[in-house]
């Protein structure tokens, strides 16, 4: 998570906690950080850094044009600068647990991670062409299922939503889109216009611009946050809406392992998945009451008036570590 530096809202302190069993979080020990402390960045870095991709045994850092790992991944690269029409957060980055994978541009450009020789740190190779698919989302799942969503036009309101078995079988159909034998596995159609595409262990999240959520995948350990049998559910499979987030203003998502969570525009915080993760002692109270179909709303720490600048939750909700 990041907090405003010395009470300026364009600085920013990373902070983390977690596992750190490859120097991911703090670079000169292997011990578990068992509460938020700052990263400690490179001195030559004049600290407004921000976290590109947190993975399970490797943590990701971008500052301007400049990305390097921190972890088990030996990476060190540059990225274009450009910037989404929204001036959020320019490029998405997909991972497994042995690092980040690629990353995706504002205009669309996909560039994948390409490994060096032995010592040398790995660098990002652009693959896209003129041929390739206009796409705006990513999304990688722990069971390395692959989603990605289409760029619309201007007033375009039918969200396209392709899904993939694995990265080898999307970059095949990226390459190549009219190959028959790389066409997606699944192709979804949602009214609307999509926002944030997401993927935890073993589920894909979508969340609209009108602030609506969608969730399909592994229904396990109420990780969909909706029922999938029943009168009226969605099958697991397909894009469901999470119907108790229904009539929220949802701003922002975020998830890992089998937890997901969702900020409003009120700033209220909502959960569902698993209260604990599974195998393991302790639960998250205010989940071990709630059923298929329900969400926890959770009263946030922080004050109110900050916590619209919070960027929350992504290294605690990355994996199971």
């Amino acid at each position: 998570m990041s907090a405003p530096h010395n009470g300026s809202l364009e600085r920013f302190t990373i902070f983390c906690a977690g596992l750190n069993a490859h120097s991911q979080l703090q670079k000169d020990t292997t011990d578990d950080v068992h509460r938020f402390t700052p990263v400690e960045l490179p001195s030559d870095e004049p600290g407004e850094a921000d976290m590109l991709f947190p993975g399970w045994s490797n943590t990701v850092f971008q500052n301007g044009i400049r990305v390097w790992s921190q972890g088990f991944q030996n990476l060190e690269t540059t990225i274009s600068n450009e910037s989404d029409k929204d001036g959020g957060h320019p490029h998405t980055a997909f991972g497994n647990h042995e690092g980040l994978l690629g990353l995706l541009s504002p205009s669309g450009d996909l560039s994948v991670v390409s490994p060096a020789p032995e010592s040398a740190p790995s660098t990002l190779k652009l693959i896209t062409t003129d041929a390739s698919p206009a796409i705006r989302h990513i999304a990688l799942a722990g069971t390395d299922r692959i989603a990605v969503t289409f760029r619309q036009a201007p007033n375009g309101r039918l969200c396209h939503v392709a899904e993939f078995a694995n990265l080898e079988k999307f970059l095949a159909w990226y390459r190549d889109p009219s190959n028959a034998d790389s066409y997606p596995d699944k192709h979804h159609m949602l009214a609307g216009r999509p926002k944030q595409l997401l993927a935890n262990m073993s589920s894909l999240l979508l969340l609209m611009e009108g602030g609506e959520v969608y969730t399909w995948g592994d229904a396990r350990y109420q990780s969909l946050g909706r029922s999938v049998v029943g009168e009226g559910a969605t099958e697991a499979d397909r894009p469901g809406i999470v119907e108790a987030l229904g009539g929220l203003r949802i701003a922002k998502l975020a998830t890992g392992g089998w937890l997901s969570a969702a900020l409003s525009e009120d700033h209220a915080l909502y959960l569902w998945g698993a209260a604990s993760e599974p195998g393991c002692e302790g639960s998250i109270k205010c989940l071990r009451e709630a059923g298929a179909g329900e969400v926890a709303l959770v009263e946030l720490p922080l004050p109110r008036r900050m916590a619209g600048f919070m960027s929350w939750a992504p290294i605690a909700m990355a994996s199971s570590g």
